[in-house]
């Protein structure tokens, strides 16, 4: 069977598990008001209490959860539902079915992009809900297996984590949120036009683009040969051509697999899912201790830390969230201040460098970057560092010319191509439709940065697609960050471009 599309790379071999749907059978009316709000009262509750427990289970995906959190405990929706059964004596499950049903396609109808990517979350939340309903589950099975799927929800991968060895699904999107679980936990996930033949035990291979679905022991036996073979793999050496691959992280057990990976450092490490672990404002020692330990074990490669990045789908409680980017920091100016503070106490190799998010103007990345010297002076600090930017945002690419005092640039295309091309996440598996343009308006970012003397990489998901990489290399892109799981699709694709 031919593969459509390949979301996260990689091989995999073992028994099919299909995901159940969930179908409604019960009544559409109740003469009982008051139990219908009880059951949808514990489905919901449960819902809440299954995530919560999700949360313990995977520190990392904090930031996921608790957007699921908040959809599923929305007082307007559960107001919405109640209000059904008591003026139509529905049932819970017809309530729920309709409410659900109904904020999904405004999700989907909705005009920004943020509001879009919430249809597949509250889709989840649906799934969940209904199933709690019925005492249920989507998916019961031991040991490991390859999940196959309508649609890849980030609560399978989070609730089965140690169990799904591969995906195969009808719908997905390279920068969706399941697509960078997959990366990070190096699953392979594709995506066919129809699942109904596959059965059994199947061979996931996305170097040959193909899914087997009969396979014979001798491709078990290379199988088997390849997934020794992977534990070994390191990244060749580009310096030559000039080429860097750096990883994206989101904690300190990422580090392990860029020095297993000898990957050149961490051109991407996400501070606000640490902060995510906690609900509270992190103290100073706790952030120093984690960027310290992190600085140690990349002491000779570089390591790049955004700063927190909180808004739209990231929300912390105790932070008073605007617009991302600058404005988080104005008006949470004492949890800024104690992050710069540990990040610059951590540096003790000079291998640091300072990112900040959602820069639009260069009267922003000038007003950050001072107060970050400003600290770095009251610290009587004297170690180098370097002070940098994401370029991410519509305003600063036509700008780009304004910015002279930048010491590198990373290019955040998740971000950027939303709001160049109005797209959602899942949409960006059509990156067809925009790639000709998106390729011409970097080949000028490029060209003026070259001018300035501002460094400049890749930091999105894009930059593990392997037909998008080759012609980010040719415009003259020569550093990527990907997340550890995408970079030997990287560095084959790399490999190929030079060897032609």
């Amino acid at each position: 069977m031919n593969i459509k599309a390949i979301i996260a790379n990689g091989l995999a071999y073992g028994k099919v598990v299909k995901a159940h749907k969930h179908t409604s059978n019960h009544d559409i009316y109740s003469s009982n008001d008051f139990e219908e709000h009880k059951l949808v009262d514990k489905a919901i509750n449960k819902a809440y209490l299954d995530l919560e427990s999700l949360k313990r289970d995977n520190r990392d995906d904090c930031e996921l959860i608790n957007v699921q959190q908040m959809l599923v405990k929305d007082p307007v929706l559960y107001g919405d539902v109640i209000r059904l059964i008591n003026e139509k004596h529905y049932t819970a499950h017809r309530a729920l079915e309709e409410i659900f049903d109904d904020y999904i396609k405004k999700f989907n109808e909705a005009r920004t992009t943020y509001l879009q990517e919430r249809a597949l979350d509250m889709e989840d939340i649906k799934r969940r809900v209904m199933f709690n309903l019925d005492d249920n589950e989507a998916i019961n099975v031991n040991g490991e297996f390859i999940l196959v799927t309508d649609n890849l929800y980030p609560s399978y991968l989070m609730t089965y984590d140690k169990q799904i060895i591969g995906v195969i699904a009808l719908n997905g999107g390279y920068t969706s949120h399941s697509a960078i679980l997959c990366k990070a936990r190096e699953i392979p996930y594709v995506l066919v036009d129809d699942i109904d033949s596959i059965d059994g035990n199947v061979l996931i291979d996305t170097r040959k683009n193909i899914i087997n679905l009969e396979p014979k022991q001798k491709d078990i036996d290379e199988y088997n040969k390849l997934k020794i073979d992977k534990e070994s793999f390191e990244i060749n050496d580009f310096s030559s051509f000039g080429i860097h691959i750096f990883a994206n992280v989101t904690s300190n057990n990422d580090l392990y697999k860029v020095l297993k990976y000898n990957m050149n450092g961490v051109g991407l490490y996400r501070t606000e899912l640490i902060f995510m672990n906690l609900d509270r404002p992190m103290s100073y020692e706790e952030q120093n201790k984690i960027y310290s330990e992190a600085c140690d074990m990349m002491q000779d490669r570089n390591i790049c830390f955004r700063t927190f990045d909180i808004g739209d789908d990231k929300q912390l409680s105790y932070i008073k969230t605007f617009h991302k980017g600058i404005d988080n920091y104005k008006n949470n100016p004492i949890i800024f201040e104690t992050q710069i503070k540990a990040l610059i106490n951590a540096n003790k190799y000079g291998n640091m460098k300072i990112m900040f998010p959602m820069i639009e103007t260069n009267e922003e990345f000038q007003y950050l970057k001072d107060w970050v010297l400003r600290i770095k002076k009251e610290l009587n600090n004297d170690m180098p560092i370097q002070i940098g930017m994401m370029l991410e945002t519509k305003m600063a690419v036509e700008n780009i010319e304004t910015f002279n005092d930048c010491d590198f640039m990373s290019l955040g295309t998740n971000d950027l191509t939303k709001e160049l091309y109005n797209i959602s996440r899942e949409d960006t598996l059509n990156y067809r439709v925009f790639i000709k343009d998106l390729i011409n308006t970097l080949r000028r970012v490029v060209d003026v940065l070259n001018e300035k003397g501002i460094g400049l990489s890749i930091c999105g998901e894009l930059a593990s697609v392997k037909p998008v990489v080759r012609r980010l290399y040719r415009v003259g892109i020569k550093n990527f960050s990907v997340s550890c799981a995408s970079a030997r699709a990287l560095n084959d694709a790399l490999l190929n471009e030079l060897e032609e």
